[in-house]
């Protein structure tokens, strides 16, 4: 009797470990996103985002940008950094974008780091994992609701800047909507219980 106990105990244990396991962890970028829009046209949208919620385009070169801004890191991960002895360095919450577009798919590849302080005063970086799938769907939402690239790429050679196509502008309902998006998304950040459609 003991035994077939014991058995049943081993198996009830194992269920449990293996539906743990099942269960999707967050991981560390990069995070790759897709749309139908033109590269030039995202870049033109994400800028905007970033800079509503208060960060600074620190990198841009064409489609491969940075944003950042002063923030604290969380308190499991701020043990790394010593800031408050290095003058004039502070931790800042960084958020990196790559667009590569080909045949009428823009791929968007973005990366969150926290760049810190160590004990030499020295510029470190650590991965920032994005674990809310809320706002990682919000941001495929948005790069969904941009309309797709009119021009259909004909060769694999980049048009050159004479010849690139403009910027298809953002009417001013989607910017309001973007602007309500970006709000959402700030409040969320502080209350999970808020849910950014």
């Amino acid at each position: 009797m003991k035994r077939v106990l014991i058995l049943i105990l081993i198996m009830i244990a194992s269920t449990l470990a293996a539906a743990r396991d099942k269960k999707v962890k967050p991981h560390p970028g990069p995070y790759v996103f897709t749309s139908k829009a033109s590269a030039q046209t995202l870049k033109a949208i994400i800028v905007q985002q970033n800079l509503m919620e208060g960060y600074t385009l620190d990198a841009d070169n064409q489609f491969q940008f940075r944003f950042s801004k002063p923030a604290e890191m969380p308190p499991v991960d701020a043990i790394f950094m010593a800031s408050s002895v290095c003058k004039g360095m502070t931790t800042k919450s960084v958020w990196s974008y790559s667009l590569v577009e080909l045949n009428g798919t823009t791929k968007v590849t973005v990366l969150p780091v926290w760049e810190y302080p160590d004990d030499y005063c020295e510029k470190q970086t650590k991965e920032f994992i994005w674990s809310r799938p809320e706002e990682m769907a919000a941001f495929q939402a948005m790069l969904d609701k941009v309309p797709a690239s009119t021009t259909q790429a004909s060769s694999a050679v980049p048009a050159s800047p004479a010849t690139a196509p403009a910027p298809t502008p953002v009417s001013a309902a989607d910017q309001q909507k973007i602007k309500q998006h970006a709000a959402c998304v700030a409040l969320a950040k502080d209350n999970p219980s808020i849910i950014c459609q």
